[in-house]
């Protein structure tokens, strides 16, 4: 096995074991959490309180074209290194894995005298990618000598992880007996940051018969490097000190969300929101290993014995090669650098249908007409280094008993195109539990699936009536 390429999988396999937000949730105007995807989504209650650090507790991955079953099968007739190299020549700079954990530390919400619904609270959130490095894969595994003129291009490494402390507050307005706005603001504190995603610059090798050697090598535009923010360098992680930061990080930023909720008529509702339209500045604790320059050399075939300078005193050739190399490229570490990164832009929205057998009332509003099913399409896109992860689910909303709400969709995003998933909402008296998951169709082989989410949350909800 070429040990870069195979160690690169294991890194990616094994990061991502465990996407954004699950689409079960949106538009579940039972549960406030909808309120986190949508804060302009009409809701039926009142009040509720989260149970600190349990109300809503999420985890969510996605492998766009490759599993942990692919690699790690059992498979008499391939071996792990055919797998390995297999998968690499299938795979694209556009492939990728993604991560999202989220936890509520703190929520709670309350109706003011004007009726309009006031959130507010305390969140972690982790949000991780990593695109596939089709060029540095090739290169590490056939080398260069079959892909001469090729220039392997070093802006194929795009990687982010970030972990965030969010404060927010919200407000959702009823304005009139159609449209519903909601907007909240939100203060991050970067917990920790790490990011390559603006690297430039290209490896090429020429066949040169008629020069001093057999290849050419040329380095061109190297510009490019790894960020970290929260702890420093690598030598200084430290878990102390990320749990830290969810409160005095040092590196702060703002942001809001924004969303609607109208209805067409008593049966049709149009919804939409933006989430996370904000920044985070980073300046404590950051480190950067960065490189740059242009450098060309000779090779394969090495000038032997030594050399004679100037001063007829003997030097190795490989020293000349080293000076020539430090003159002309930069690899380096520094420390106190500062940037800003703009968190993934969430764009969601739903068109929702409702019928079946009208209830006898709102008990909010007990003029306005309820019916027991909902139906509908939600969508969903977010902003990647590399483009946008999107995805599509319908669903159907249906109540079992009066205290017991669940919802079953059927979803195609990036990874794949069979995503069953479900929501289970029991509430007795004002103690609310909730379950959402997805991709149930590959529970029975986890390992072969490419995505999985799940979220689980225990709160206090109630109306005044």
């Amino acid at each position: 096995m070429n040990c870069k390429v195979g160690l690169f999988f294991l890194m990616l396999i094994s990061a991502f074991k465990t996407v954004a937000q699950i689409p079960q949730l949106y538009d579940a105007d039972y549960l406030p959490q909808s309120l986190m995807l949508n804060p302009g989504n009409e809701v039926d209650f009142d009040k509720h309180l989260g149970i600190p650090l349990l109300s809503g507790i999420g985890v969510g991955v996605g492998l766009r074209n490759v599993s942990v079953y692919d690699i790690f099968q059992v498979n008499e007739n391939t071996e792990i290194n055919a797998r390995i190299r297999a998968k690499a020549d299938q795979l694209t700079n556009k492939d990728y894995g993604v991560l999202h954990q989220n936890l509520e530390i703190l929520s709670a919400g309350f109706r003011n005298k004007k009726g309009n619904y006031i959130s507010f609270g305390w969140y972690e959130a982790l949000d991780a990618v990593a695109y596939f490095p089709k060029d540095i894969a090739t290169l590490a595994y056939e080398g260069n000598q079959q892909n001469l003129g090729y220039s392997f291009k070093a802006s194929d490494i795009k990687a982010r992880a970030e972990m965030v402390s969010v404060f927010h507050i919200g407000m959702n307005k009823k304005i009139n007996e159609r449209l519903t706005l909601g907007g909240r603001f939100k203060i991050y504190s970067g917990m920790f940051s790490a990011e390559s995603t603006t690297n430039t610059g290209t490896f090429t090798t020429y066949l040169t018969p008629d020069g001093n050697n057999f290849y050419e090598h040329r380095l061109a535009n190297i510009d490019g490097g790894l960020k970290i923010a929260g702890t420093g360098s690598f030598e200084e992680f430290s878990q102390s000190q990320i749990l830290q930061n969810s409160v005095f990080s040092g590196n702060y930023g703002a942001g809001i969300d924004l969303g609607f909720s109208y209805k067409l008529n008593e049966r049709w509702v149009v919804s939409g929101s933006l989430l996370d339209l904000g920044f985070i500045h980073y300046s404590s604790n950051t480190y950067e290993y960065y490189g740059e320059g242009d450098f060309t050399f000779d090779g394969i075939e090495f000038i032997f014995p030594s050399v004679v300078d100037n001063n007829m005193a003997i030097r190795p050739y490989w020293t000349d090669l080293e000076d020539e190399f430090r003159e002309n490229m930069t690899f380096d570490e520094r420390e106190d650098i500062q940037y800003t990164v703009l968190r993934p832009v969430t764009l969601l929205g739903g068109l929702s249908y409702a019928f079946g057998e009208r209830l006898d009332c709102n008990c909010l509003d007990p003029e306005e007409d309820r019916f027991r099913f909902k139906t509908g399409l939600q969508a969903m896109a977010i902003k990647r280094p590399r483009g946008v992860q999107a995805g599509l689910t319908a669903f159907l909303d249906a109540p079992l008993t009066s205290f017991l709400n669940t919802k079953l969709t059927y979803g195609i995003d990036a990874f794949t195109y069979t995503n069953v998933g479900f929501l289970i909402s029991a509430k007795i008296r004002s103690f609310n539990v909730y379950l959402a998951a997805d991709n149930l169709l590959s529970y029975s082989n986890i390992a072969d699936s490419n995505t999985a989410s799940f979220q689980i949350g225990f709160q206090l909800i109630s109306n005044k009536n």
